[in-house]
């Protein structure tokens, strides 16, 4: 029997097909659910925006990887969404100042972003996830974590692993060298890649030396228990900049651990964001069986502020794609059940990067 030809369609996009399609909206049901019970509204930002009035939201990599249109009506540049916390800054700074804070709003969206067909990673992104706008303490960096933590006690995902980093850290010690811009973003890229050689060409091109040079060279390496933070303490100048965003850390982790999540906790001081916009606390969370983080997030003080307005700001999101991993696994959801095991984690964040928030 001669099979139906299959039509093709670009790399690294999806097809849901009517199975597929419903547990995709029975998972976003769920999560939705959760949201809406923690006072969070939806919002549906727009799928394509002027490239100029977005940009300030985006750093360059991601306006490199954007996919652009021409409006034919009025000859200007458009962007099809990258990334939807930017719009998200957009639209509250140009749209919602006037409302009482804290806002909390939530959305489910699809991202898009070039890849290589080489990089193994999807071009097209479905993100659930949510912004909570306006407080800046540390009950708001864990309101979102808990949240998300309450999502997937609800999917049946009872085993999971939370890694918690501070960009604040690893930023604070890069000021400190006293290097150029264009320097530091190199650095952090290549320390998000745990590219440890790299760091150390650049911090010897740049003729960074000593203590300085040897703390950031350390910071890829850092991860563990609470004991971390005490090494992070040994390696950085007895400052405030580098010694608040430690301590801010801690409160996090105490908080967790005392709300009963202290055993799905891991602190990586490596966990630095490529998206130039975090500027605090950052978190994934990874389950065993997907090959990768399933979602995460952080503070991004200053995001909402290049769009005019500042607003201290956290959120996350999920990769949906992911969440469907976990219910299509042998075993359905009951294969999260087990011990997560901090080093699985560890080994997986190190293994894969592309696609988180």
């Amino acid at each position: 029997m001669t099979r139906p030809a299959r039509s093709p369609i670009p790399q690294g996009v999806a097809t849901f097909l009517p199975v597929e399609a419903g547990e995709k909206r029975a998972v976003e049901e769920v999560v939705f659910s959760v949201f809406r019970e923690h006072g969070y509204r939806e919002v549906i930002p727009p799928t394509f925006e002027y490239l100029d009035i977005l940009a300030p939201g985006l750093d360059a990599e991601l306006i490199e990887k954007s996919y652009k249109v021409v409006d034919r009506a009025t000859g200007r540049i458009l962007v099809v969404r990258p990334d939807v916390t930017a719009q998200i800054a957009r639209m509250v700074a140009m749209g919602m100042v006037n409302q009482p804070l804290p806002l909390r709003l939530c959305y489910s969206v699809n991202v898009f972003r070039y890849e290589p067909e080489h990089a193994g990673r999807d071009r097209e992104i479905f993100q659930i996830g949510l912004e909570l706008i306006g407080p800046k303490g540390t009950a708001a960096d864990v309101e979102p974590i808990m949240v998300a933590a309450e999502c997937l006690r609800r999917l049946g995902v009872t085993a999971f692993t939370i890694a918690l980093g501070q960009g604040a850290f690893f930023n604070a010690l890069l000021r400190r060298t006293g290097v150029a811009e264009s320097v530091q973003r190199s650095l952090r890229e290549a320390a998000a890649r745990k590219d440890v050689p790299r760091m150390e060409v650049l911090l010897h091109e740049a003729g960074v030396r000593g203590r300085a040079a040897n703390a950031l060279l350390a910071v890829p390496e850092l991860y563990g228990g609470a004991e971390i933070l005490e090494e992070a303490t040994r390696l950085a100048p007895p400052t405030e900049d580098c010694r608040r965003p430690l301590a801010r850390l801690r409160e996090v982790w105490d908080r967790m651990a005392a709300a009963g999540l202290g055993g799905a906790l891991l602190l990586d001081m490596g966990e630095i964001r490529r998206m130039e916009y975090y500027t605090g606390l950052v978190f994934d969370i990874y389950v065993d069986g997907v090959g990768a983080e399933i979602g995460g997030g952080g503070r991004y003080d200053h995001l909402i502020g290049r769009f005019g307005h500042e607003v201290p700001s956290t959120g996350f999101a999920f990769d949906l794609d992911r969440l469907l991993q976990l219910r299509a696994a042998p075993g359905g959801r009951e294969h999260a059940s087990g011990v997560r095991s901090r080093d699985a984690a560890v080994r997986t964040r190190r293994a894969q990067r592309g696609g988180r928030r």
